[in-house]
């Protein structure tokens, strides 16, 4: 398989921080004969720190993720499956390599590239011909609140930390609404992202009748700078 490339979540988030790192330096060896100069020393060493951290969860830590995820599903090899934020296509592969011909993985993704560096459609497809998936993958440009397929489309819906991009949180409701009415019943949904917005998802599934409800943390590898920005995976199933 060729070189599949990965964009970089958010990044401005890690470019901040190692600027920052930066400063803090420059002001230390400047300052650094002053009373509590080394604080400044400290704090670089704190924002770099954020910065590698930040980085390996995106480049590395959110696929180990789905690979332990993927390797606990039993995926049909017709099974029909929707990534809602695909960006580059990561997801897309994985899931792709697990089913027949007679399957599909669609990808739905807005291409910004505030969310994901060079975050583009032409990036995806050039993955996806690397990994020699193409023929079985499919992708839309369309917003995640209004999705253009039918009700209960899909065994699977996935998402990787792409929807606390989306605002206000009535869009976001709307999004996940989406999300539950284009899966068939019995099928699976399963959301990896930030911490921030679960109780409003919990509350969303379950008063669409979703059952299997889940919420676990994905450990070390969904830091996001440290334990205090964590990443979380939230199952459930669709009642049949």
């Amino acid at each position: 398989m060729k070189k599949i490339n990965r964009g970089i979540d958010a990044p401005l988030v890690p470019l901040i921080f190692i600027l920052a790192s930066l400063m803090a330096l420059f002001f230390w060896i400047t300052y650094r004969a002053y009373p509590f100069a080394w604080l400044n020393s400290l704090f670089a060493i704190a924002m770099l720190a954020g910065a590698v951290i930040f980085l390996h969860t995106s480049l590395r830590g959110k696929y180990q993720i789905w690979e332990q995820l993927t390797s606990e599903l039993t995926i049909p090899k017709d099974a029909k499956i929707l990534d809602l934020g695909c960006g580059h296509g990561l997801n897309l592969i994985k899931f792709a390599q697990l089913i027949s011909p007679t399957g599909k993985v669609v990808g739905v993704d807005l291409w910004r590239s505030v969310d994901q560096s060079k975050n583009s459609r032409a990036a995806t497809v050039k993955n996806l011909i690397a990994a020699n998936v193409q023929q079985k993958v499919s992708l839309k440009t369309a917003d995640m609140a209004d999705l253009p397929f039918g009700d209960e489309t899909f065994n699977f819906v996935i998402s990787s930390l792409a929807f606390h991009n989306i605002k206000p949180a009535a869009k976001r409701q709307r999004a996940l609404q989406e999300a539950i009415r284009v899966l068939q019943p019995g099928g699976q949904l399963l959301l990896v992202d930030t911490g921030h917005y679960f109780k409003q998802y919990q509350a969303v599934l379950a008063a669409h009748n979703l059952t299997n409800i889940q919420l676990t943390s994905a450990g070390v590898n969904g830091w996001w700078t440290g334990p205090w920005m964590r990443t979380m995976i939230l199952t459930a199933q669709k009642a049949a």
